[in-house]
């Protein structure tokens, strides 16, 4: 595979949807965080907090990929 394939060079409008992207994910694995800890059913915290971990892996992954 060639070098120029591999570019990560994007333009001003992809730019700003990742940086959405990056907001959202972060605002969802912070909110999910949130409810699991009023949340009195058990089963219903997990799944909150299992919501916010994953979103928080997603916002990490992405930022990462961006970074590298």
């Amino acid at each position: 595979m060639e070098k120029n394939m591999l570019r990560k060079d994007v333009d001003y409008k992809t730019l700003h949807l990742l940086e959405e992207l990056l907001n959202q994910e972060l605002l969802l694995s912070k909110k999910c965080s949130s409810y699991s800890n009023t949340i009195f059913d058990s089963e219903l915290k997990n799944i909150c907090y299992n919501t916010g971990k994953m979103h928080e892996e997603n916002y990490r992954l992405l930022l990462s990929y961006l970074n590298s």
